[in-house]
Order: structure tokens, then sequence, then C-alpha cells
């Protein structure tokens, strides 16, 4: 195939390549050295296969800038979003770990970012923290550490978070009978990733029973 066209992308930052007058991909500045890209040139089958690949990779890179522009996201998440949508796995893990180096995907920020919002804005216990983070693939270890140090650093006090939901989802359950509640509120709690002997307690004091 011949190469017949390289124009820069200003959106993407990228070059557009056309193989034969007809467009074929992108790919980086850096690839289009690397590959000894030139107009007119001839590539090869095994060099074309190269153009296929790294094409991927930078499509796989911009949607992944695009996710992260929208939100944070951990490495496995959007590795997971990528192949969804077609990408080849040895082109999203190249993409994602290219990001990683430039900092662009922090797993420990994000789990940290995660917990502090989850904790204080809906009332999330530590265990479904810890859960919601290992269903987004973070490392247990990292995602162990993140918890920790988002609660401590914000002050987040999780016996008060607990009280604070008991106390708002019982607003919901009165008029119920006494047991029915009380399991009910119990349930939610559990659910909302709280555990220990004094949850019996925040239940009964949060149905002023």
């Amino acid at each position: 195939m011949r190469v017949t066209s390289l124009e820069v992308e200003s959106r993407s930052g990228g070059v557009r390549v056309e193989l034969d007058d007809a467009p074929f991909g992108t790919v980086s500045v850096a690839d289009v050295a690397a590959l000894g890209l030139v107009v007119e040139r001839r590539l090869s089958e095994r060099e074309t296969a190269a153009l296929v690949y790294r094409a991927e990779v930078f499509s796989a890179r911009t949607l992944s800038l695009t996710m992260l522009s929208n939100r944070a996201l951990p490495g496995a998440e959007i590795l997971r979003r990528l192949q969804r949508k077609g990408h080849p796995r040895p082109a999203a893990e190249e993409a994602v770990g290219a990001l990683r180096e430039a900092h662009f995907i922090d797993d420990a920020e994000f789990a940290r970012h995660y917990a502090r919002t989850r904790a204080v804005r809906q009332r999330f216990g530590t265990r479904r923290l810890l859960a919601e983070l290992r269903r987004l693939g973070v490392a247990d270890k990292v995602a162990e550490a993140a918890v920790k140090q988002a609660l401590e650093q914000d002050g987040v006090d999780e016996s008060q978070v607990l009280r604070e939901a008991a106390e708002k989802k019982a607003r919901t359950l009165h008029g119920l009978e006494p047991e029915t509640a009380k399991r009910r509120l119990r349930s939610y709690l559990l659910r909302r990733g709280f555990r220990g002997e004094g949850l019996v307690q925040v239940v009964r004091e949060a149905l002023g029973r």
C-alpha cells in the first residue's frame, strides 16, 4: 500500500493517514517518525500491520481522554470500556499504560476522591466503599489505603456517617410495625456497608425505641 497523504489534525494532535487515496486512520506524530511514514512511500504487509496497531493505540488513547474529561476513572475500568468499544486488548493496555505514565490515570487518587465523596454525600460505610472500588478494578491494597487516607485526612467519622444515614432512612419508616421498621433499617445500613456491634444501638436510637 502507498502513503498518499499525511495531515495533522488540530483537534486530536495526531496525523491522519491516507493509503492509496483512501482514509486509513490517525496515529501520533511520534508514530509517523518511528514508522518512517512519508508521502508516496510504499508499505510492506508488515509495515501496514504495524500502522494498523499504532492507529488502534492512538484511537484508544483518544477515547480514554474523552472518558476522563467526563469523570475520573481507574485504569481497569477504562480498559474494560475500551474493549467493549471494540479495541483489541494489547492496544487498549498500551494506551492505558501511557496515560498512567503521564499521570492522566491515577488509581490511588481516584480511590481517595471516590471514598471521600461517597462517604460524605451518599453515606457509605467502609465495606461498601471497598466493594465499589474493587468492582471498578482498583487493587485491594490501593483501595484499602485510599479509603483509610480519605476518611482520616478529611476527618470523616464513620460512626457519625452511620448515625446520619440511619436517621435519614428512619424518617421514611414511621408508621410501620416496630419490628418491620427495625428490620428494614438494619438491612438498609448493611447494604450501605456498615457493620459492627454499634449498629443495633444506632438502629434503636434512630427509631426512637
